[in-house]
């Protein structure tokens, strides 16, 4: 179904695309949301990573599923964003500043409520989130792949463009910090 799509795509019926970004939206965004644990930059980075996957379909090839190659896009195109902001002074809205006499946040709630923070304040994980949250954007994103998504080890390597085995480490490795972070 995803190719017949992607051909009528390549054959110039632009309005296909719109299916390929129904299918896969949520998925792009809550990937991106996971990397950067933001709305609005998993916003940006679901527009960004869908421009991309445009331009490049034509690349997409029989080599790895659609669904991997979105997964592939998206993450690249995220820690492309990540690595540009290295070392420059960002503020986060929700950041807790320091004032003369004391400290104030800025703290802007959402009015939005999403699905996973729903279930997250349903189920009583808060603590869980924090402490994935407290992970590198790598490591956030192996726990994402793997453990909520269930992709398979090969599926993440392609995504990541890494050996298997060095997958395998690395989603350990996050684990190990992630129970750690857990018992503290």
């Amino acid at each position: 179904m995803d190719i017949e799509i992607v051909e009528k795509v390549l054959k110039g019926d632009i309005d296909a695309f719109s299916e390929i970004i129904e299918k896969y939206e949520k998925m792009v965004y809550n990937l991106s949301y996971r990397i950067f644990n933001n709305t609005s930059d998993a916003e940006d980075m679901t527009q960004e990573a869908f421009m991309k996957i445009y331009k490049n379909l034509s690349k997409c090839e029989g080599k790895q599923s659609i669904k991997t190659w979105v997964y592939t896009i998206t993450y690249n195109t995220c820690i492309d964003e990540v690595r540009k902001r290295k070392g420059k002074n960002n503020i986060s809205l929700d950041m807790e500043l320091e004032g003369e006499d004391n400290s104030y946040s800025l703290d802007i709630p959402s009015d939005d409520i999403t699905p996973e923070n729903a279930l997250i304040q349903k189920e009583g994980i808060l603590e869980i989130e924090k402490a994935i949250n407290s992970l590198s954007e790598t490591n956030r994103a192996l726990i994402f792949l793997r453990d909520v998504k269930g992709f398979s080890y090969n599926e993440i390597s392609e995504i990541l463009n890494l050996n298997i085995g060095t997958v395998k480490s690395r989603i350990n490795r996050a684990r190990n910090m992630l129970k750690n972070i857990l018992k503290a």
